[in-house]
């Protein structure tokens, strides 16, 4: 049981941690440059697609399945390329199914449809059904992934830092505004 408590501790997006709503926005958007520089490396084209969309979110996420049950959360920021305004959003998952492992990943969302972009700043979105398998340590390894679209308008792109996970789950995902950085 400590190494499950552990393990998920040690999933905890670092601006968890952070102290003040200044750092925790600053190493919020340090992981969007980061994160973005990635994508643009591994996606030439991405870089594209990001600047011409109506807006982009980025998010961090840490994701444990054990067995029967997976959890994760992360934080990110939704981007709006028109107005420059930066939304800062929470991200938390859980579902049902068989899987076993860890996995740290980065999730970039596109957003071509204005009302698809607004809905997820305002209402956030839920997601369900999930499989997938990484098995990445530092620069070795590999994981399934790419890109998706999943609603009109609105392209995914996930990119694995490191972890090892095999996992078919029924599993639901929930973004929302942080009420507490969007002050």
């Amino acid at each position: 049981m400590k190494f499950i408590i552990a393990t998920i501790i040690a999933l905890l997006p670092l601006t968890a941690f952070a102290a003040t709503v200044a750092e925790q926005r600053a190493s919020i958007h340090q992981m969007e440059v980061n994160t973005l520089a990635k994508l643009y490396e591994k996606q030439p084209t991405a870089r594209q697609e990001v600047q011409s969309a109506v807006g982009y979110a980025v998010f961090t996420n840490g994701s444990l399945a054990l067995l029967w049950v997976s959890g994760g959360y992360g934080h990110g920021v939704a981007h709006d390329n028109k107005t420059g305004e930066n939304t800062f959003m929470q991200m938390a998952s859980a579902g049902v199914g068989l899987g076993l492992g860890v996995k740290d990943y980065n999730t970039v969302f596109i957003f071509n449809n204005a009302k698809a972009f607004e809905d997820f700043k305002n209402n956030g979105l839920d997601m369900s059904a999930h499989a997938d398998a990484a098995a990445k340590l530092e620069e070795k390894g590999d994981a399934a992934g790419g890109a998706a679209n999943v609603l009109p308008g609105v392209r995914i792109y996930q990119l694995t830092d490191s972890g090892l996970m095999a996992q078919a789950m029924l599993q639901g995902t929930k973004y929302w505004r942080d009420d507490d950085l969007n002050k």
